[in-house]
């Protein structure tokens, strides 16, 4: 399950979050690390057992996406995260949003991006 969402938090503490960047043996490597793991010495990178994992949203890294608030022709598709997961970045963005000014890339929140059916 965890695995195919590439930012998760921790279930015992939510302010520790990360992106996932492989699984071994039921351990995650974790970076693009929350201020609160940093706080607590982690450094760019941390280990932690799935089980304590649980995705901070559905959406996933190559995810095509649309803006909610303005249809599907605004649409891209997902290559990172940030602000601990609360912010998606998008590239191969639509005409519509390539109107608006944004170039080849722009970030939105993730509260206002859906899955494309």
């Amino acid at each position: 399950g965890v695995a195919e969402f590439p930012h998760a938090r921790f279930v015992s503490e939510p302010a520790c979050n990360g992106v996932i960047v492989e699984v071994k043996d039921g351990v995650a490597l974790l970076r693009s690390l929350s201020q609160k793991l940093k706080d607590m010495g982690c450094g760019e990178e941390t280990h932690e057992p799935v089980d304590n994992l649980v995705p901070v949203s559905s959406l996933k890294i190559g995810d095509r996406v649309h803006f909610a608030s303005d249809g599907p022709e605004f649409c891209g598709t997902i290559f990172e995260f940030q602000d601990e997961g609360r912010v998606a970045g998008l590239r191969e963005l639509s005409e519509k949003v390539k109107g608006l000014g944004c170039g080849e890339e722009t970030h939105e929140p993730v509260d206002n991006l859906a899955v494309l059916e």
